[in-house]
């Protein structure tokens, strides 16, 4: 019951999953606190390398709001 933001990129290999198109826009059934949602266009799966600048202002946005 915490708060989350959920990052991904939409190049993730973990994106492809079966399922997968489906989960992600229900994920607030299995994490009532989900404040929102960013797929990084062109990113692969480590995202916190790949888009530092992206991940980081993501999450002091979502702190912020906290």
């Amino acid at each position: 019951m915490v708060p989350a933001l959920y990052i991904a990129g939409d190049r993730d290999l973990v994106m492809r999953f079966p399922g997968m198109d489906q989960l992600i826009p229900s994920l607030t059934r299995f994490v009532p606190q989900l404040r929102g949602t960013i797929m990084l266009p062109g990113c692969g799966h480590w995202t916190q390398q790949e888009r530092a600048g992206e991940v980081n202002a993501a999450m002091i946005d979502f702190l912020r709001q906290l």
